[in-house]
């Protein structure tokens, strides 16, 4: 059986662990219990750190979008230049090519052209390209 003391220091034990349990603010600080506000409180730390972080790190992110961005305006600027380069290089291979063969087509018809004629030829030729 349980004595009257022994009762009394149950009821008192049950009683403590209740009210402990129960979330008064004055008790639970005394038993190592989380109160409500220390709770928000925390939660308001930890947000203001992760928004801080999260500010560092989207800056961080901006920062290294708008390099990334640059070098692409770089290479694309680079491929035009490029383009335009092959352009030319395709345009004078097809004209070099043209002039090779209306050479072919000058010499057969020099063959049958007096010297003479060829002669006033050359020079009116180094005339024009003298006068470049």
């Amino acid at each position: 059986m349980i004595t009257g003391s022994k009762k009394i220091l149950v009821t008192l034990i049950v009683a403590v662990i209740l009210v402990a349990l129960s979330g008064c603010q004055t008790m639970a600080g005394w038993f190592g219990l989380a109160t409500e506000q220390f709770v928000e409180e925390r939660v308001t730390v930890v947000q203001s750190q992760v928004d801080s972080k999260m500010g560092e790190v989207q800056s961080q992110v901006d920062d290294r979008v708008g390099e990334v961005s640059s070098r692409i305006d770089e290479y694309a600027s680079t491929a035009d230049q490029l383009e335009g380069l092959i352009s030319s290089v395709e345009e004078s291979v097809r004209t070099t090519a043209e002039l090779k063969q209306l050479a072919v087509v000058l010499e057969e018809r020099l063959v049958d052209l007096p010297e003479e004629t060829i002669a006033q030829l050359v020079e009116i030729l180094q005339q024009y390209l003298d006068g470049r």
